[in-house]
């Protein structure tokens, strides 16, 4: 299905869209490619494994339209929403809807294609440059006891105009940018540049056997040469070890023993399921198998998509979870719980757990406090539903035990207030020690707590951070959202340093990330290794952070210029996204091509006209052409399109102060303030501004307010320090003072200014 609750992640748009998937081009049909024969001919060998597969998630989503897959009602309905009336109807054995279209006026659209079958189903509708777009106007296919059997809005609380980020015509709703990939089997993009068109093609509409096992040609021909069926050819989801049962165990274990990280076979059924049930974006040949990194981004426990703790928070899928849980660390793999082809669980309610937890000892009133019925399920108190797309509940992976002690702490849902929803996490966190206390153990500490710290901007935060990195303990996916998190400084270099050689990518990747920031020469120091990674992941992440580099022998250009011809090729895979645009501009303007940055950031706003990034990236081109005058109007501009959004505001300011338009600049850089009150930077240009224009009194507000929020930031307190100085106020300067000499302890200016503070009575 369609990402719904994006509208909070399309602001900050100045890095490529999360989860955002592979854009195509020309009119979607089926292509023959003699590498994949279909479906129909793996059943005749594979007989039960067909009929599992027939009618599950994978066989429904995507289907042309017809009697058998349309589930909506058709039949002349009306649905309105906010005064938009969506009209539903059939002639002949064809589906139409007629609905408002890009230009705001009602229009007849033919439906080719069915999307997904429940909880919801959603409907395609071709346009002639080949783009498939989702309505959002969605079927509601649960049972009429349940509420469904009824059309509703995947916005039901807003009202989506034509000219909204987040109408059904727009770029966050096409199937060929967003969900193809995963809808189909062996997908071809095919985007056309030249005419922004799309000519995507499938060797199945839907998700057949070969979208997981890979092409079948050389499989078949195996078998016809030895008479029969034979292992070998494609990918396998195969189980991982045995689980083995003991007298003096309460839970099963794996034999033979994990030894260190998940088997190799753990890992490919990982990598197989992850690849669409994933928050990532696409880097590698998304039709081939191969270790998950060489082909994905993954996305880290980002504030917005997790909560401090982890838990799933907006649509992340499942992997992120499940690399937290202990499950996964004990080898429990996808196929242990759901059968791989129909995608059911292995069992009904307790018995998918009681596979390995004995029931004798878990599925007791002992054990889980509850009454036979719903708090007696495994499932809701160590798997919380979240509930997406209006309609759609899905399950957190992480399976962990509730700790309603820490909700406040983290500001984290917990199972339990989830279910008793009149009580409060302090009613919860007492129960959960009642119930410990008898057997004596102890609720442990939680990575949660560190992270929530460093939300908050806590002073030591980054060290609770560091411990998470340095302790091999937690999951890679953990530590290497530590290190994605960890303010600049010494310290955090010294970290992200010790994890290059990391044997995780995603430790090697965040590392690489926040060296980013360092100086050419020592980026180059630390980071030119890893443009040989194995993983391309790595290797792509390092030519982007090196790709300025000019102080290279030749031997070492003509490994980062091949490195660099690696990440090119991903970021064309964007080729037909804004978000793909923005990147290759990035890429072209930190290669010295100017011209070719500023086609690619044209480019993204034909392709979408709300690209905030695309407008301050053009904008910031102009500056350092000193173009400010065309800069301002696209700044303005994206106000216009995107006033909820404070990045314009700041960078309107900034030009307006360049500008010397004094009063504007102040205005502006205030409405960014306003507009984005936790980002620090922002609130620190602002008073540094205010300050300078004599308006003393917001300006101490202003970076009081920083040095609130970030104890360590050095900018704020040596302007606090000059503020309160200048002023008379030796004890505010003093203080400020002393906590900056810590910080900066070789500062010979700054240590004769705090002895002279002590020491001069101006305190």
């Amino acid at each position: 299905m369609l990402l719904t609750q994006w509208r909070s992640a399309l602001i900050p748009c100045l890095f490529a869209a999360l989860c955002s998937f592979l854009s195509l081009s020309g009119n979607a049909s089926f292509e023959k490619d003699p590498n994949y024969l279909g479906s129909k001919v793996c059943a005749g060998c594979h007989e039960e494994q067909h009929k599992l597969w027939k009618g599950s998630h994978h066989d429904w989503a995507m289907k042309p339209s017809n009697e058998q897959s349309v589930l909506g009602d058709f039949n002349n309905v009306i649905f309105e929403h906010y005064g938009e009336k969506t009209e539903f109807f059939r002639r002949d054995d064809q589906y139409f809807v007629k609905t408002l279209n890009s230009a705001g006026d009602m229009e007849t659209f033919k439906v080719a294609y069915t999307f997904g079958f429940y909880p919801l189903q959603q409907y395609l509708i071709p346009f002639p440059d080949g783009r498939l777009q989702a309505l959002s106007v969605a079927w509601d296919s649960r049972p009429l006891s349940e509420g469904g059997q009824r059309w509703f809005h995947l916005y039901p609380d807003e009202a989506i105009p034509a000219d909204d980020v987040l109408h059904w015509t727009g770029p966050y709703f096409t199937w060929n940018t967003r969900c193809a990939d995963c809808h189909s089997t062996n997908l071809k993009r095919n985007y056309k540049a030249s005419d922004n068109s799309f000519s995507s093609t499938w060797s199945e509409v839907n998700v057949g056997c070969e979208a997981c096992h890979g092409p079948g040609r050389k499989h078949v021909e195996q078998a016809r040469k030895q008479g029969g069926s034979v292992p070998g050819g494609l990918n396998a989801v195969s189980a991982v070890g045995q689980w083995l049962h003991s007298q003096d165990a309460d839970t099963a274990k794996i034999f033979p023993p994990l030894q260190g990280s998940s088997p190799t076979s753990a890992k490919e059924q990982l990598a197989m399921c992850g690849s669409c049930h994933s928050r990532r974006t696409v880097i590698g040949d998304f039709n081939k198998p191969g270790d998950f990194h060489d082909q994905h981004h993954m996305q880290l426990l980002d504030p917005g998509l997790y909560h401090a703790d982890g838990q799933i928070q907006d649509e992340v899928y499942v992997l992120g979870s499940f690399l937290q849980s202990k499950m996964y660390h004990q080898g429990v793999v996808c196929s242990n719980c759901h059968e791989p082809h129909s995608l059911r669980l292995r069992a009904e309610g307790n018995g998918v757990c009681a596979q390995c937890h004995k029931p004798q000892v878990f599925d007791r009133e002992e054990h889980h406090h509850h009454p036979e019925g719903t708090g007696s399920q495994c499932v809701n108190c160590h798997m919380p539903e979240t509930t997406y797309m209006v309609v759609d509940p899905r399950r957190d992976h992480s399976i962990r035990v509730p700790r309603p002690d820490l909700s406040d702490v983290t500001g984290a849902p917990n199972a339990c207030i989830q279910c008793h929803d009149q009580q409060d996490n302090q009613w919860a966190a007492n129960a959960l020690v009642a119930w410990l206390e008898p057997s004596g153990k102890m609720l442990p500490s939680h990575y949660g707590e560190a992270f929530a710290a460093a939300r908050k901007g806590e002073s030591g935060s980054d060290i609770g951070l560091m411990r998470l990195i340095m302790n091999s303990a937690y999951p890679e996916l953990v530590r290497a959202s530590a290190l994605s998190q960890l303010p600049l400084s010494a310290e955090a270099v010294l970290a992200a340093q010790t994890q290059l050689r990391d044997s995780s990518p995603l430790l090697r990747r965040a590392a690489i990330n926040l060296l980013e920031s360092l100086p050419m020469n020592q980026r180059v120091e630390d980071v030119f290794p890893l443009l040989d990674d194995p993983v391309l992941g790595v290797r792509t992440e390092a030519a982007r952070v090196l790709a300025g580099a000019e102080s290279l022998t030749p031997a070492q250009r003509t490994i980062l210029e091949g490195t660099i011809a690696e990440y090119r090729a991903v970021l064309m895979q964007y080729e037909g996204t804004a978000s793909g645009q923005l990147n290759l501009g990035g890429l072209a303007l930190t290669l010295g091509q100017s011209e070719e940055a500023e086609r690619a950031y044209k480019r993204a706003l034909v392709l979408d006209r709300h690209s905030l990034g695309a407008r301050l990236n053009l904008a910031d081109l102009y500056r350092s052409q000193k173009k400010d005058a065309v800069g301002e109007a696209l700044l303005r501009e994206a106000i216009d399109v995107l006033p909820e959004a404070a990045e314009p505001w700041h960078a309107l300011g900034l030009l307006l102060v360049r500008e010397k338009r004094y009063e504007e600049a102040l205005k502006a850089l205030k409405k960014a303030v306003n507009l984005a009150p936790d980002n620090m930077r922002y609130t620190y240009i602002y008073g540094v501004a205010a300050n300078s224009l004599g308006n003393s009194v917001n300006a101490v507000v202003a970076l009081e307010r920083v040095v609130q929020r970030e104890p360590r930031n050095i900018d704020a307190l040596t302007s606090l320090v000059d503020i309160y100085y200048r002023q008379g106020e030796g004890t505010k300067a003093l203080k400020h003072g002393e906590v900056l000499l810590q910080l900066t302890p070789d500062n010979r200016s700054l240590q004769q200014l705090v002895d002279y503070l002590r020491n001069s009575g101006r305190q």
